[in-house]
């Protein structure tokens, strides 16, 4: 017998007959009533109810597992990244570091704008007299061109009124 006839046995040795035969599938060979058939049928549907059950847990169970070690292996590789990023940014520049920085270039900033606009306006003032001075420079050379045209001119006509007596007793 398979294991179910092995359960009737023991069921048969340790309750009525009516019982074991009920357990074991076939009322109609015992000589049960009628009565007793329709909870046969309702015992061979609540174990196939059972056993469907249990595979069903047993499948979602097994995904709820499988799911659960994806999770897992997901944030094991999160944490690993974040060790390296924690690694890697230790190379990085400190706030605190920044903040000095940020501090001394501020204040030297400030220090030297004004000192800057200074220079700035000298070099302005310096541009503007040196402007001057050249427009002053080109007026005097332009005057000096003007004397030297006039007093060339003037020479010109005095060496040219003298000549030409020199140059009649030449014919002579």
């Amino acid at each position: 017998m398979d294991s179910n006839g092995v359960a009737c046995q023991n069921v048969e040795n340790a309750a009525s007959p009516v019982r074991a035969s009920q357990f074991a599938g076939d009322s109609g060979a015992h000589g049960l009533d009628a009565a007793a058939h329709p909870t046969g049928k309702r015992r061979g549907r609540t174990a196939l109810v059972v056993g469907l059950g249990s595979t069903i847990l047993s499948v979602v169970g097994f995904g709820a597992l499988t799911l659960f070690e994806q999770y897992n292996s997901l944030v094991s590789e999160m944490r690993s990244d974040l060790k390296h990023f924690n690694e890697t940014s230790s190379e990085y520049v400190k706030r605190d570091s920044f903040q000095r920085f940020r501090d001394t270039v501020k204040d030297r900033l400030f220090k030297e704008l004004p000192e800057a606009n200074l220079a700035k306006y000298r070099l302005e003032e310096e541009l503007k007299a040196s402007e001057k001075a050249r427009t002053e420079m080109t007026e005097e050379l332009r005057r000096l061109r003007e004397r030297m045209a006039y007093l060339e001119g003037r020479q010109t006509v005095t060496t040219t009124t003298k000549a030409p007596p020199y140059s009649a007793r030449s014919d002579d």
